[in-house]
């Protein structure tokens, strides 16, 4: 198997070295994966950085009016990241109290954060309320009322947004899909309490109405339903603005999709850019409106390709003429992603590039004890041996963020790296954090207690 047969190929920064060992800015990523015992998350600085400035020169390229980018930190987050974000003048898109706890640890500017969620709580509210962000996107009426109870107390005023649903469908896994009716998020664009809900906050004193959002899903590789939803909410827009409503800010989500295998297809972020500016500034035309502010929230696109993850080979088994079950140390407990929707991805062993040796398909199994723990259903590789190292290439997104204890697992460390040098910007877990909360009442500890006493 010769390197240019590799997915690696289509990324940036890798190449084989003369050991034949695949490198990454440089840097021997087998030499790499002996840092630790457990798999090891591997972080590209200069993708990470290179993709926001697409994004940022994307929307100065095709967007005329004021432009933001807000970093969607579900994805991935850490202090190391908020600073990187900073750096590269980068909102942050929050979803939690945890995440908005991160971004406080590092002084990220309040004014560059939005606060997303179905669900948040009283204490969440009131710490974006305190911390007069840029926005908190509004999921529910329930929720806004909330908003204007805790505003009015404080006799403050809060930034809000209506995450409108457009009721569209989008072609991704169903578990990711966020615009269609039967959506957990938003509200309906067709629900007449949405235009209750709007006109409630524009009207309070205590609230600042900055406009609306949207987010169809994530995945998305082709634009039809960004294109669908888009010509609603902005033909929504006009509606309100004859009703003297006006909407300054446009939040259009994410979504843009990752190759994860050499047979997906993906917009580049400025195909994807240009095409979405283009379709709204044909409908603000259309509909004889100002442009707004226009806000998006990459996260997917920005570091999924920018990360790879490293595991070692262990006990291989099976028939030799069918397909071999090759464990790694790892498996469901740091890559949800295969178990949770089935995502797909590509592999090679790192110490075995331009391979010239026999083949072999295997099937890329965890060590957690469930039988769907498996990270690849099949791929062909070079025969593997126990102590191979196997990377797997577009971790960046979703893989650390989903990370668990599952089977008492530790968790694996992030490397940020960068030209031919690499710094821990995540530790891997040590044991002791396994019990560190743990208990144990008085009543068990007693060995001959009966415990009819």
């Amino acid at each position: 198997m010769k390197s240019h047969d590799h997915f690696f190929g289509r990324l940036e920064g890798f190449a084989v070295n003369e050991k034949n060992h695949l490198t990454l800015n440089s840097l021997d990523l087998v030499q790499l994966a002996q840092l630790s015992d457990r798999p090891l998350y591997v972080l590209n600085e200069l993708v990470i950085r290179k993709n926001i400035r697409a994004y940022r020169q994307a929307l100065s390229t095709y967007y005329p009016a004021e432009s933001h980018i807000f970093y969607a930190s579900k994805v991935f987050l850490n202090l190391g990241m908020c600073y990187l974000l900073n750096q590269e003048h980068t909102g942050l898109d929050v979803c939690s109290e945890g995440e908005l706890f991160i971004a406080n640890q590092t002084d990220f500017p309040h004014e560059k954060i939005i606060f997303h969620g179905n669900n948040k709580s009283q204490s969440e509210l009131e710490k974006a309320i305190d911390a007069n962000i840029f926005a908190i996107m509004v999921d529910n009426a329930c929720e806004l009322e909330d908003i204007l109870k805790i505003s009015e107390s404080k006799n403050a005023i809060t930034n809000v947004m209506i995450r409108i649903n457009p009721v569209v469908e989008v072609d991704t896994h169903a578990y990711i899909a966020t615009g269609v009716r039967e959506s957990k998020f938003g509200v309906p664009i067709d629900d007449p309490s949405t235009w209750s809900l709007i006109e409630l906050a524009f009207k309070s004193p205590f609230i600042h109405f900055k406009g609306i959002h949207f987010h169809l899903g994530s995945q998305i590789t082709e634009l039809t339903a960004y294109s669908q939803a888009i010509k609603k909410i902005i033909s929504y827009i006009k509606r309100l603005h004859d009703k003297c409503i006006h909407v300054e800010a446009l939040n259009i989500g994410g979504g843009l999709g990752a190759p994860y295998t050499i047979a997906d297809q993906s917009l580049s972020i400025d195909g994807f850019i240009k095409e979405l500016c283009q379709g709204i500034c044909e409908e603000y035309q259309l509909n004889n409106l100002e442009l707004p502010k226009l806000m998006i929230e990459p996260g997917r696109s920005i570091i999924a390709s920018a990360g790879c993850t490293l595991y070692k080979i262990g006990h291989i088994k099976g028939d030799r003429s069918e397909i071999l079950y090759a464990p790694v140390n790892g498996g469901m407990s740091d890559n949800l992603r295969p178990s949770l929707y089935q995502a797909e991805y590509s592999a090679a062993i790192a110490n075995k590039m331009n391979w010239d040796g026999p083949t072999q398909k295997y099937k890329i199994v965890g060590k957690c004890c469930e039988t769907g723990d498996v990270l690849i259903q099949k791929i062909t590789l070079p025969q593997c041996s126990p102590g191979d190292v196997l990377v797997m290439f577009v971790t960046g997104a979703y893989q650390h963020a989903l990370a668990s204890n599952y089977n008492k697992h530790t968790l694996p460390g992030v490397l940020l790296v960068r030209d031919g040098a690499y710094e821990w910007l995540t530790k891997e877990q040590p044991y002791s954090d396994l019990i560190q909360h743990d208990l144990v009442p008085l009543h068990l500890r007693g060995r001959d207690k009966n415990l009819n006493d």
